[in-house]
């Protein structure tokens, strides 16, 4: 019985911290918001003139707001923003199952 439970509850829980992550193609960047914290810039990234995006991977009942922390996505969608060029994001949970998402990558497509 304890074995089943512990199996179950494992399962459970690596489903949830292992999601697939959610893609949006071909958007344009609209908006790029910059928070500072102690060192590091938090950057809110907007897509086709909205600040949500689809469903959060592991929590399907919210949408979710793209945010990051890593540099080169947030280079990178600034000049997707002041060149006008399209995007492929993949993004994550950001392990909490609420409205913020991690971009976890962030590419220009086409020339």
């Amino acid at each position: 019985m304890k074995q089943a439970l512990i199996v179950t509850l494992f399962l459970s829980l690596s489903s949830v911290a292992i999601a697939d992550p959610r893609i949006v193609t071909n958007a344009r960047v609209t908006r790029v918001q910059t928070y500072e914290n102690n060192s590091s810039p938090n950057v809110w990234i907007h897509l086709n003139g909205s600040s949500r995006v689809g469903p959060n991977p592991s929590n399907a009942s919210v949408t979710c707001e793209l945010w990051t922390t890593d540099k080169t996505v947030y280079a990178t969608a600034l000049s997707a923003m002041l060149t006008d060029k399209l995007v492929d994001v993949a993004y994550v949970d950001n392990s909490n199952g609420s409205y913020w998402c991690k971009v976890q990558s962030l590419a220009i497509i086409g020339s």
